[in-house]
């Protein structure tokens, strides 16, 4: 998981102004693609955002190939006019829904190349640990980078489904009620029942700094 925070530990504005990342932390972030099978977000970030979501700013020494696009999207909200769909031709995507999906949307989306996972019942979330089970098994998809808003870091955090949070700390406070945190959604009960992390490293870099937590010691690049 990857993100940029405010110090007070926001990601926007309660007017949804996201533009917490220096062009510099920015380049890394796209770096950081380059060592990847796949991109997470969910629909709130495509909506809000309509990202690319491919690789800019930077050369990949091993590969010029995007990673694949993923988006979690339980009911099929994603604009047919979004630069994600407008670009799946050209770039691999899946989008993972539910039964609620409309099949008529679903086939919609097949036409413009996307690729689909249904997973989770009527009235439900997307089962995150099945979809993530489909993505290694039917598309090789084995490293992926979550650059996610905070209900589907929480998601990915409630399902133990990450190994690395890098954060980029900007010198800001933003404050707000309603302002958008790292971690949104129900949250955990009881500390003892929190994901429990360690500290790997600590850069001091454009302005603010990069602090890496980890489960499982694993490589990355910046």
């Amino acid at each position: 998981m990857n993100a940029a925070i405010s110090v007070d530990g926001k990601i926007s504005t309660r007017k949804g102004d996201s533009r917490i990342s220096s062009y510099l932390d920015i380049k890394r972030v796209h770096k950081l693609r380059c060592n990847v099978d796949g991109i997470l977000v969910g629909i709130s970030t495509v909506i809000k955002d309509d990202p690319l979501l491919n690789i800019r700013f930077t050369e990949c020494m091993s590969t010029n190939k995007n990673p694949v696009r993923i988006v979690i999207d339980s009911k099929a909200r994603i604009p047919m006019e979004s630069n994600i769909v407008k670009t799946a031709k050209d770039i691999e995507t899946i989008i993972a829904v539910t039964k609620s999906a409309p099949k008529n949307k679903l086939d919609e989306l097949r036409e413009k190349n996307l690729k689909i996972i249904i997973s989770g019942e009527h009235g439900k979330k997307v089962n995150l640990i099945d979809v993530f089970k489909q993505l290694e098994s039917k598309f090789e998809i084995k490293k992926i980078l979550v650059e996610g808003g905070g209900e589907i870091n929480w998601s990915i955090v409630k399902n133990n489904l990450f190994d690395e949070l890098i954060i980029t700390i900007s010198p800001l406070v933003i404050g707000g009620r309603k302002s958008i945190t790292l971690i949104e959604g129900k949250g955990f009960d009881k500390i003892k029942e929190c994901a429990k992390l360690e500290l790997s490293k600590i850069f001091k870099k454009n302005n603010g700094e990069i602090v890496i937590y980890y489960k499982n010691a694993t490589k990355t690049i910046l």
